[in-house]
């Protein structure tokens, strides 16, 4: 069964759910990191020979649209990961199809890709907003990656199923890997969880989820291996969050892909189609 590694393209100030994170008007005069820290992702993934999905935030696309062309020109599926980082569910779904069009727009602009895959930001689908699915799926979209089977600050879906499934108005799902601790499943293959956690700890979870017959699908930012990226004056946990790992992450990332084999969602669609159905809607 097939591993998914993924990319998240967006840039250092993109966080979310912070009174200090940059707005949105000032994103164009702040100093961009984003090409070289996904230059250094490419060469780690091209020294391996491994072929993933880069799911690119639409307004990256438009500010840079020579590297979204670059990752496409390496053999890399290119998806969208929404226009404006925004939450969905503080949008209407009529905002949240036009911030998909938006999108992907910009991206077929920069390389000639019309994305068939949508990751949303912070994994904000719950289920409050599980309309997003049909938006997705009405806009010609074959798959997301959104689901979050455990609870989480920015969306969470706490009971749902931890593989990969058809929904039932034919959209696939990827969950992101999760390990079952018991009382909860807790995220471990990914953003900060994948800082804050040792290189070992996370191996060793990764491997008993493949023998489980579980796919992994592992997500990272640029910004994740960037411990030169500018720092804002956030809430104590928030900045712990938001830097814990920085330094380390790049070493956990190579281990990854030296011991696992990995590809795109794309290529998982081709050679195991999920089975089954769980609802897509509430």
């Amino acid at each position: 069964m097939p591993n998914v590694f993924s990319v998240d393209v967006e840039d250092w100030f993109h966080l979310l759910d912070s009174s200090e994170a940059p707005e949105y008007e000032r994103w164009a005069s702040l100093e961009s990191r984003v090409r070289r820290n996904t230059e250094l992702l490419l060469a780690e993934l091209a020294r391996r020979e491994v072929r993933c999905t880069f799911f690119v935030l639409g307004w990256i696309a438009e500010q840079h649209p020579e590297l979204i062309a670059e990752i496409a020109g390496a053999g890399h599926e290119i998806a969208s990961h929404g226009y404006a980082h925004t939450l969905i569910y503080t949008q209407s779904p009529e905002a949240f199809r036009d911030d998909l069009r938006r999108a992907s727009d910009a991206i077929v602009a920069a390389c000639g890709v019309k994305p068939r895959g949508f990751r949303a930001p912070g994994f904000s689908i719950k289920r409050q907003n599980l309309w997003a699915f049909d938006v997705l799926k009405e806009e010609g979209f074959v798959y997301d990656s959104s689901s979050f089977p455990a609870p989480r600050s920015h969306g969470g879906l706490p009971g749902t199923t931890p593989l990969p499934t058809v929904l039932d108005n034919g959209l696939v799902e990827f969950p992101i890997s999760t390990v079952d601790l018991r009382l909860a499943r807790w995220s471990y293959l990914g953003g900060g969880y994948l800082r804050l956690l040792p290189k070992r700890l996370v191996l060793s979870w990764a491997a008993s989820q493949e023998k489980a017959g579980i796919p992994l699908i592992l997500y990272i930012h640029p910004r994740d291996v960037d411990s030169g990226q500018p720092r804002l004056r956030l809430l104590p946990h928030s900045y712990f969050r938001t830097y814990v790992g920085v330094s380390s992450c790049l070493d956990k990332v190579s281990a990854l892909l030296d011991r696992f084999e990995w590809t795109s969602f794309e290529e998982y669609l081709r050679c195991a189609p999920p089975q089954g159905q769980e609802r897509a809607s509430a």
